[in-house]
């Protein structure tokens, strides 16, 4: 007996099923041993079909799963923060609630956007999505931090929002598989929110 017809999926779908693949393999393997082949083996797909919805090639491939994943660090933390109170110290804790959270749930993501993709070729995507991060943080910042009068607010809150995103960072890797989004948010705060409740003032 025949087995039955692989059933078409839409492309974005394909597309997904291909992503999620490649960050895992991405992931365990670092860019430089990881293959094709071992995408498809992963996505349970041919490699003319991770070819196809992979981007054409193994840089393009790496390329959509940075800019997969910072978009869905990006749009985790902008979405709890602004659907957070007013009070400006519980919508930073929910940010960094958020960021930990999505860290901790997508770890395979952010192994590739923290370790993997950090240097080498794909290196200005790394930094164009962590520039990205820092210049949200910054906006967020913005209207809660003091600006002298004709000074542009970026020229303030950008370093501190560059700053806070790289304890973030160093704070989820620390923290590794095993780290609490409650706990690190609060660990975090503690240590920034003083100095921030200063220059609020």
């Amino acid at each position: 007996m025949a087995p039955p017809p692989r059933r078409r999926l839409p492309a974005a779908q394909r597309e997904k099923q291909v992503l999620d693949a490649a960050v895992r393999v991405f992931s365990r393997d670092g860019f430089h041993d990881a293959s094709m082949d071992t995408v498809a083996d992963e996505a349970g797909l041919s490699k003319p079909m991770v070819y196809t919805h992979g981007g054409g090639s193994k840089e393009e491939l790496l390329r959509r799963c940075i800019r997969r994943e910072s978009d869905r660090l990006l749009e985790s933390v902008s979405g709890a923060a602004a659907g957070a109170p007013a009070d400006a110290e519980v919508r930073l804790h929910r940010g960094l609630r958020a960021f930990f959270a999505s860290v901790t749930t997508h770890r395979d993501g952010w192994s590739v956007l923290y370790r993997q993709a950090r240097t080498g070729a794909l290196a200005d995507e790394v930094h164009a999505a962590r520039t990205r991060i820092v210049d949200r943080v910054a906006q967020l910042l913005a209207a809660e931090l003091a600006t002298p009068e004709g000074i542009d607010p970026a020229t303030v809150t950008t370093p501190i929002a560059a700053a806070l995103a790289g304890a973030a960072e160093g704070l989820a890797d620390w923290a590794g598989d095993g780290g609490d989004p409650d706990d690190l948010a609060s660990t975090l705060m503690a240590l920034v929110w003083p100095g921030l409740a200063l220059l609020r003032s």
